[in-house]
């Protein structure tokens, strides 16, 4: 349950100030809850504003962005999306109250310190299709000391309070709150990621594989409570940082067969001892940088693991084979999936520079709106489908060259003329259209859906309804009351709008990347008085056009809608009439000169991040 369900009020005096904007007569403010406060790109969740202790995602959603629930101190629970594909870097880093997550069977990726300085995270559930795993992942997460992993997961390994790759030849990370001050490296490891050894809780004794022959720049930095390592024949080199920033770290024993070390390898680490023969390459490295070298062991180098929850090692599998690094660069990741049929993703073996810097690539060719697998149309491209359309049908998958994003096939060919197919299609269609709605994504993706009448029973139409459709123009009959967010988002024809009285809500992006939109911001007067303001429905301000930097509401204006005045970075002083009631999302975002509202009698709601990026303080809007 949510710790908050009703919305918050607080009552304004006359004159009261945000920042230097000024209020009018008494009225109520309201930062209204819920799946307001999710920050939704398309599929993607880029932020979370809310401070419940309970948060839903939208089923849609299969993305959460980098830091989208960053240090957020209040979120103890999350239910995620069934969808979801993709968590990707610091996630959620800092969430100091979330204790628990299950990850769908959708997710495959999970990005760089996802889940770093999640202090009380106790349980954690993996599923089986995760095959690409971040560095750092849990780094500082001091409660976690064990994982559940699906048993049916090929491309990773959990055993002994570590995290593997599928044959485990590879180690992610020891979990910080793992139990027992022994750890012994399995045998069959051969290299380990950055930062895996990082914040250790009670471990004491570190002793590493017979196989390692590497260590990796940051792979032993930070680790707590980590005394004594014991470094194998095997190993010949110690990189950059790799045992920096360990203020308990006492004894490291190295052997004759090391001989590149670098000279910042212990870097902050004032109470190190190197345990070395004489004569070693070692033993001349400890006295050039003015460490301290001994001869005799003062700590045990020979023990056994003492993990409390000793586990059955996992078999070997052969599935994983490969270690790339995680890229957002999607053909970079084709390229690497093509060299290798099945790979494990690790970091970068060779990372500079401070802990957890993000490491990943920009996102490439980005769609805004996907809203789940994309629909292809096979057949005559130029035949144009009026009234209802046929559902689309799932019946094969393709790959984009550049993109290499998966693809459905479905729906209307030139072939599909049978009284028993278009009876089908009928019964399919119904499915979107229930009595009253316009189901999500009912017709997204439908190139060839030119025109449509929408019934006069429908009271709402749902998010990305007809969303990248094929959609000339549209009549809004005057029954509907709600237009829910991206409804007709990129529909690229899209140049005839109406919108009757009837209509009290019109969500983010409804009309974003249409003609008709478009058109009336270049200028042309395709719907409206001829003024710089687009007000639709019950009284909506859609958008605005001018430039000045007084800008004056109209009269009779109830809504200033999502983004209507997004970016004008121009505007200083807004008057708003007392026929306002409502201020949505982002209505001023990054309207950096705004710092004075004028008016503001009627607002009673002001939707959290109305004001994000200008000079009025959104804080203490109800202060």
């Amino acid at each position: 349950m949510k710790k908050k369900t009703a919305v918050v009020l607080a009552v304004l005096t006359a004159g009261a100030l945000i920042g230097s904007c000024v209020l009018g007569n008494i009225g109520y403010h309201v930062f209204a809850k819920g799946e307001e406060d999710l920050r939704i790109d398309g599929s993607t969740l880029t932020a979370y504003l809310g401070d419940d202790t309970f948060v839903s995602i939208p089923d849609y959603v299969t993305t959460i962005g980098k830091g989208a629930f960053a240090k957020n101190a209040t979120l103890q629970s999350i239910e995620l999306p069934k969808n979801l594909e993709t968590i990707e870097y610091n996630a959620f880093g800092d969430c100091t109250a979330l204790k628990s997550i299950t990850l769908p069977e959708t997710v495959t990726k999970v990005g760089p310190g996802a889940f770093k300085g999640c202090t009380v995270l106790d349980s954690f559930e993996i599923g089986s299709n995760v095959s690409s795993w971040g560095s750092g992942v849990f780094n500082e997460c001091t409660s976690l000391e064990k994982l559940i992993l699906d048993e049916d997961n090929l491309y990773l390994s959990y055993y002994n309070g570590a995290l593997y790759n599928g044959n485990m030849t590879f180690l992610y990370q020891v979990l910080p709150g793992r139990k027992g001050e022994n750890y012994v490296m399995p045998e069959e490891v051969e290299e380990m990621d950055t930062y895996a050894f990082w914040g250790m809780k009670e471990l004491k004794n570190v002793l590493l594989s017979e196989n390692i022959s590497q260590i990796p720049a940051f792979s032993m930095s930070n680790m707590g409570s980590v005394e004594n390592v014991i470094l194998p024949s095997s190993v010949t080199s110690i990189s950059e940082k790799a045992f920096s920033q360990n203020s308990s770290l006492k004894q490291v024993m190295i052997p004759d067969e090391t001989k590149d070390i670098h000279e910042k390898a212990f870097q902050n680490c004032p109470n190190v001892k190197l345990l070395v023969n004489k004569g070693s390459s070692a033993e001349s490295y400890g006295k050039d940088h003015k460490l301290t070298v001994i001869y005799e062991t003062e700590y045990p180098i020979d023990f056994v693991d003492s993990n409390t929850y000793l586990e059955e090692k996992p078999p070997k599998t052969v599935t994983v084979t490969k270690k790339t690094k995680i890229t957002e660069n999607k053909e970079e990741t084709k390229k690497n999936t093509e060299e290798e049929n099945s790979t494990e993703v690790s970091g970068d073996g060779n990372i500079y520079g401070s802990p957890l810097d993000e490491k990943e690539e920009d996102v490439i060719g980005k769609t805004i709106i996907v809203g789940g697998k994309a629909v292809v149309l096979i057949g005559n491209e130029n035949q144009k489908v009026y009234g209802t359309p046929a559902n689309e049908t799932k019946e094969q998958e393709t790959e984009k060259d550049v993109t290499s994003e998966k693809e459905d096939t479905s729906g209307i060919t030139s072939e599909e003329t049978s009284q028993e197919k278009k009876e089908e299609e009928k019964k399919d269609d119904s499915d979107n259209v229930s009595t009253q709605i316009i189901t999500e994504k009912a017709h997204y993706k439908q190139n060839n859906l030119t025109n449509y009448e929408i019934s006069e029973k429908i009271k709402e139409i749902k998010r990305l309804a007809f969303a990248r459709s094929g959609l000339e123009s549209i009549e809004i009959p005057n029954s509907v009351e709600k237009i829910g967010y991206g409804a007709f988002y990129a529909c690229e024809n899209l140049e005839e709008v109406n919108i009757p009285d009837s209509v009290n809500t019109i969500e983010t992006k409804a009309f974003a990347d249409t003609p008709w939109l478009e058109n009336w911001l270049n200028g042309e007067n395709v719907t409206g008085d001829g003024s710089d303001f687009l007000i639709a429905g019950d009284g909506i301000l859609l958008a605005y056009r001018g430039n000045d930097t007084k800008v004056i509401i109209p009269d009779g204006v109830k809504q200033i809608g999502s983004e209507a005045f997004k970016g004008h970075e121009e505007i200083g002083e807004v008057t708003v009439p007392a026929t306002v009631t409502r201020i949505n999302a982002d209505a001023f975002r990054n309207c950096s000169s705004l710092e004075t509202l004028n008016g503001c009698k009627g607002v009673k709601t002001v939707i959290r991040g109305a004001f994000y990026g200008t000079k009025v303080d959104e804080e203490n809007l109800t202060q």
